[in-house]
């Protein structure tokens, strides 16, 4: 499954701003998770789609009535053991309701069943790493790296986690892995501008810096147009 843009950021984003550094000039938690598919596409492909309860989950969602989304979501999880869309959608909501013990559960029952979505990765490694499983995160955002090399959202990742584990060269390895990779991507030069900050490099981390705001403000006026 390609990663797609995510079209309902609010499952996701305030659990990322728990999980990664967050400053105004860090990478940006819209675009990083802009790299997930949104829960209707997880859930459109899989055989648990046909559940009214994936419609009830849909309804909540567009509400913004979260609470009940994820109960919900736990019974389409418990009635399809074997559905790695109920798994995933759980973990997404789980992550949300700050059940980190419980999302990672459910990330890794999806994996476990379909062992190559990626998405679900990059929500096991969110997971992780809000329990400070840094280590885990880490090898979580790899993985999404070998499945999808060319996309950034691992490489940023990967970078976050290097910090909080005090690798600098790392971290920055990383970084500058994900501008190579996604040259139009402004959180992988915001991450990158943070990387460099963090290794002394204060010119090249406002270079960077420039980069990434030269993009945003390109990508804020092709919105104005369409």
């Amino acid at each position: 499954m390609k990663l797609r843009p995510l079209l309902n950021l609010a499952i996701f984003a305030f659990a990322l701003t728990l999980a990664l550094p967050a400053r105004a000039e860090d990478a940006s938690v819209d675009q990083l998770i802009k790299k997930l598919p949104p829960p209707e596409k997880v859930v459109r492909t899989d055989p648990a789609s046909v559940d009214p309860l994936a419609k009830q989950i849909m309804a909540a969602i567009k509400k913004m009535n979260f609470g009940n989304a994820y109960a919900l979501s736990q019974k389409l999880a418990a009635r399809h053991p074997k559905s790695a869309g109920a798994h995933s959608l759980h973990g997404e909501l789980a992550l949300l309701m700050r059940r980190y013990a419980e999302a990672s559960a459910a990330f890794n029952k999806a994996i476990s069943i379909e062992p190559d979505l990626a998405f679900c990765y990059v929500g096991l490694a969110l997971s992780e790493a809000s329990q400070d499983h840094i280590s885990a995160a880490l090898s979580s955002f790899r993985k999404v790296t070998r499945l999808y090399p060319n996309e950034d959202v691992g490489w940023i990742g990967m970078s976050a986690c290097a910090e909080r584990l005090g690798n600098k060269g790392d971290c920055l390895q990383y970084a500058r892995r994900a501008t190579a990779v996604a040259p139009s991507s402004s959180a992988a030069w915001l991450q990158l501008s943070r990387a460099e900050r963090i290794s002394g490099n204060r010119q090249a981390a406002a270079n960077a810096l420039a980069r990434a705001n030269e993009i945003q403000r390109k990508e804020n006026k092709s919105k104005r147009r369409s």
